[in-house]
Parts: C-alpha cells; structure tokens; sequence
C-alpha cells in the first residue's frame, strides 16, 4: 500500500510535522514556518519562491520534458486556541495551536516533493512540473486569494490543483471524497438597530431596539423554512446579539450578527436580499432604523466531479473501494474555493481519528489531535495522483 521510499521518511514526517505543530502562527504572520518550507523545499532542489501572497511559499519541480502542471496545495496558518492536549509537542506559543491539521497538511506536501524529488523512476515519468502551494492565511485570511493575485496559478500555468484535508469525523483509513459541492459559502452580517432610549419604568417614552431586534431574529428563520426549497441547503445563525447596559434603562441601539451559508449562489443570494428586507421591514413596523452590512464573504466550494472521480479512483486502488467515502456537502467554509473556480480540480479528505488510541477530538478545539500514521498515508495518495496524472 505504502511505498519503501516513503516508509524510509515516517519518522521525518512526524519529527517536521511536530516542529510546525510546537511552534503555532496566525495568519499572514507564518514568518518561522515558510521559512522552514522554504528551506525543506531547497534541500530537495526545487525551484523555490518566497512572500506570495504575503507568506506564501511554492516549490516547482520539473519533469523531463515540458508539458502540464499538477499543482498541491497546503495552508500554513494556526488557530487562536490555547492547546489543551497535553502531549509532548504542545504548541510552545501561548493562544495559538494547530487545531486544524494544517501541520499535516504542510507535512504531507513536503514528504512528497521529497520523495518525488528524489526518486528518478518518479519524475523521470512526468511530462510537465508538479508545484507545490504553500498557501497563508487561510483561517479567515482569504489567503488562496491572496496567492492567486500574485500569480500563483501561473508562471506555469496550473492545470490540475488537489488538496487534502484531516478529518477526525471519519476514521483513520478511509477518504472521504466530495463529487461536487464540498462546502458552503459563508457571508458574515452585521446589523446596527438604533431607536429611542428610556428608563424601564416608562417604556412607551421609547422605541425599543431590543424588541424589534427579537422580532427580527425570528423572522430571519423564515428565510430558511419559507423562503427558499429546502433541497438546496440553507444556514442561517445569529450568533450575536448585545444590548443594553443596566436592568433599569431600554437602550437606544443594539447589534445583531451571525453568518448565511449557502450551497447554492441563487439561494445565497436569495437570502442575503430577504434578510436586507427584514432589517427595513421590521424596522420601520417599530419606527426604528436600521442597516445591515455584510463581511468579505467565502464562495461555495465546488469539486470538479471528474476530478473527484479521479481521486476516488486512486484512493480506492490503494487502500480498497470500502475505504472511500461519497461525503455531503458541509456548511463549513474553505478557501480552497478560490483555486477551483479558476482552476479543476478537487479537495478530499483523510480520516485522522483513531479510537483505540483516544483520538477523537473534532477540529477548532483545544485537544484536537491526530493520529500519525495518516502522514505516510497522505503522502502515497500525492505520489500515486502525481503518477497517474502524467500517465
């Protein structure tokens, strides 16, 4: 299943996958870590550039002869968490923690330009380059963004980009595959409501916010259960709502915030138009007033189906058609969705939980881990979609 020469590299794999996961950085500022890419990237003689997209690092290596471009891509960037994991790798930066995989991710896109760097069988097979992405920011950086503006996916021109992503919701072994939409879109709102203060005791002496606010919290649930058909996929939270700051006193102004996700761009747009309504309608029902505005939104990402078939082929050639999962879609959010509307390609899954060795905790949580043994995993899966790309 795993090849010699990447057998020969697990314990590198762990001890560069817990040097990145001890020391923690936040988006665009992942100064240590693309300078320990980069100096990966080197030893095995790749052609190597540094600052794109901010912090962003790409190795190239050419094959034998002009042709395609392949491309991987791995996000760099931490969490604001404090690790709670208690193992001997903990993060040694206060706030900060890898509560994502990203440190897999990294790990595994390394292990294979160094296998592939190194195995002349292996290159010599490739009629074109394989480039490897090193992408910052993506924990709300919009770093894929970023990146492509300073003209990643060119110089050569990316034909075929994939990425993976740790799963503790899977089990280890298994690949989890989404033919089409991965994951939603995800718009944040903010919405100020400003009316007329007063003493408590007098409540008529106002126009009170938090009571058209309320009202407006309710109805923004219809835009889900009335608005929209519910096979399309529709998430809206409030997850944020501050009023007031005594018992005594109505206030004259709250917020209201949360986010829509969508898998459709229609229905995204459908919901951002209705909630705008809402915000006028109900504001002018209370003789309140009103604004809404919306954050620098995520787009859907969308599989390349033939792609994801591709993937699903060579996953399943590699460890059994019973450890590849069909995923459905999920209203978390990626910016690995930059890449695919300008370019095929498709992101998967690698099953990181482990049971037996108490690894079950999900992602974006202070004792999120892995089990190690997916990073020879993720590398073969790289190294058999390379080869069978240029095949």
């Amino acid at each position: 299943m795993i090849r010699p020469k990447v057998k020969e590299i697990e314990e590198w794999l762990r001890e560069v996958r817990r040097d990145f996961h001890k020391h923690p950085e936040p988006r665009f500022k992942e100064t240590r870590t693309a300078a320990k890419v980069a100096e990966h990237l080197r030893s095995f003689g790749l052609e190597v550039q540094t600052g794109i997209g901010g912090t962003g690092v790409v190795g190239l290596l050419g094959g034998t002869s002009p042709g395609k471009t392949f491309a991987i891509r791995a996000d760099m960037d931490a969490l604001p968490i404090q690790e709670e994991t208690g193992a001997d790798y903990s993060s040694c930066k206060p706030g900060f923690m890898h509560a994502c995989g990203h440190d897999a991710h990294m790990t595994m896109a390394l292990g294979a330009a160094r296998v592939l760097a190194s195995s002349s069988e292996l290159w010599g097979l490739m009629n074109g380059q394989v480039k490897f992405i090193f992408q910052p920011g993506e924990e709300g950086g919009h770093g894929a963004r970023e990146m492509i503006s300073d003209g990643v996916l060119e110089n050569p021109k990316v034909d075929r980009i994939v990425a993976t992503h740790v799963a503790p919701l899977i089990p280890f072994g298994t690949v989890g595959i989404y033919l089409q939409e991965a994951c939603a879109s995800a718009d944040a709102f903010y919405i100020n409501i400003t009316g007329q203060g007063a003493h408590a005791a007098y409540p008529h002496l106002s126009r009170d916010p938090i009571l058209g606010g309320a009202q407006l919290v309710t109805a923004i649930q219809s835009i889900v259960s009335r608005n929209t058909d519910p096979s399309q996929g529709l998430v809206i939270s409030v997850t944020q709502f501050q009023a007031g700051t005594a018992t005594n006193v109505i206030p004259e102004e709250i917020t209201i915030g949360g986010t829509i996700r969508a898998l459709n761009e229609d229905v995204r747009k459908l919901a951002m138009s209705r909630l705008e309504e809402l915000v006028q309608s109900i504001c002018q029902a209370h003789g309140l007033s009103g604004e809404i505005s919306f954050g620098d939104g995520y787009p859907i990402m969308r599989n390349h189906e033939p792609i994801s078939r591709f993937v699903a082929e060579t996953a399943a050639e590699m460890l059994g058609e019973d450890k590849v999962i069909i995923r459905q879609p999920k209203f978390g959010s990626e910016d690995f969705a930059y890449f695919l509307e300008r370019c095929p390609g498709a992101g998967y899954e690698l099953g990181c939980s482990n049971e037996v060795k108490g690894i079950t905790h999900m992602l974006h949580t202070p004792r999120f881990d892995l089990d190690e043994d997916v990073l020879p995993l993720g590398v073969e899966l790289y190294l058999r979609l390379i080869e069978k790309y240029f095949k």
